[in-house]
């Protein structure tokens, strides 16, 4: 695991840095990111303000990030946490492919039921399933992974927002 604090500049504050968010990173192995990713997931959001439901259906969202990175994309893999005081946390599947122009399309492309069971082929399905769990929340972009320093693709979602329990 790896946890650094990005520096960014702060406008407000005339030119001066500050630590503006923190990242966690886990390395996850081909063979078995799906379900690490599940599991590293889980034991971060296990407390409030996160309920049982949403953190069951980010599991949905970040086991299909992660076997879509696994069978799509060469590794290595990284299950990343970002999050600042001011802004929601945002989790991230990263690797070392290339694919962000596709996994944009496929990210925003309306969702239409299939006409037949044929048109289930034609991939994308699980980046619907993304879409859909984190109401639109997500998506794609380049970034450098913390373990070997490589350009490739993350693929993100921003938590809910934390709420009061009812």
């Amino acid at each position: 695991m790896l946890t650094e604090r990005a520096q960014a500049l702060d406008a407000g504050v005339h030119g001066r840095t500050r630590g503006r968010f923190r990242m966690t990173a886990w390395c996850l192995s081909g063979n078995e990111a799906a379900r690490r990713a599940r599991t590293l997931l889980r034991d971060l959001l296990s407390r409030p303000p996160f309920a049982a439901e949403e953190v069951a259906e980010l599991e949905v969202v970040v086991t299909e990030l992660a076997t879509n990175a696994g069978s799509y994309a060469p590794g290595p893999y990284e299950l990343r946490v970002l999050y600042d005081r001011d802004l929601p946390i945002r989790a991230e599947v990263a690797d070392a492919g290339g694919g962000v122009p596709l996994i944009e399309r496929l990210l925003q492309r309306p969702f239409t039921a299939p006409g037949q069971v044929d048109d289930l082929e034609l991939g994308g399905r699980g980046l619907r399933i993304v879409h859909e769990f984190t109401a639109g929340r997500c998506g794609a972009r380049w970034t450098r992974l913390c373990g070997t320093g490589q350009i490739g693709t993350g693929v993100w979602f921003d938590l809910p927002a934390h709420r009061p329990r009812t």
